[in-house]
């Protein structure tokens, strides 16, 4: 079998270009280890080092394709530097989707009437811990249900996006002191 010579960036970029599935293997291949070693190093598996560098190369062969790609380091780096933005991406991701699954968040899709009383206590015990804007914004949106434009309005905030991130703020506050308070096991029973 013959071993095919190796392409430079210049040659690995026309060849992509022109529609040559070696090169793109080669872009693969010479991207692997320094793509797996990043994302092992930081909380991945292998599987998800082959599924971030299937993801880079895909968005290098694109830009090549659509011409505009503009080298100004290495094919390398470039090609790392989108696997290192597609793995914080996914990581962020996983970490808002953990978070929100380990407790039930902003998102609430139950009413609240549908809480237990255990929990009830719980929540009005850690609303007590905030101040009065924390404890009247919250309660507004969670337990009266009420839009933010009305929020806005009772509260005298300029606007509803200005009541929504006072919201987001104060909620924030509620789950921080409910992570610091309570764990996974205080609701698991024993």
């Amino acid at each position: 079998m013959l071993k095919t010579k190796k392409l430079n960036d210049e040659q690995l970029v026309l060849a992509i270009k022109g529609g040559d599935r070696q090169a793109l293997l080669q872009l693969y291949k010479d991207n692997q280890m320094a793509v797996r070693n990043y994302i092992l190093k930081n909380n991945g598996s292998t599987a998800d080092a082959e599924d971030i560098l299937q993801d880079a190369t895909i968005a290098v062969w694109e830009k090549i394709q659509s011409g505009t790609l503009q080298l100004s380091a290495k094919l390398s780096t470039f090609v790392f530097a989108i696997a290192k933005n597609l793995w914080l991406k996914r990581l962020n991701k996983m970490g808002r989707q953990t978070s929100m699954n380990d407790i039930q968040t902003e998102n609430l899709t139950e009413s609240t009437d549908n809480l237990n009383p255990q929990d009830v206590k719980i929540i009005a015990k850690l609303m007590e811990q905030l101040g009065d804007k924390c404890r009247q914004i919250l309660s507004m949106f969670y337990f009266e249900n009420r839009d933010m434009t009305d929020i806005a309005s009772a509260l005298e905030y300029n606007s509803a996006d200005t009541a929504k991130a006072k919201k987001h703020q104060c909620f924030k506050q509620l789950q921080h002191l409910f992570l610091s308070q309570y764990n996974k096991q205080d609701f698991l029973g024993h």
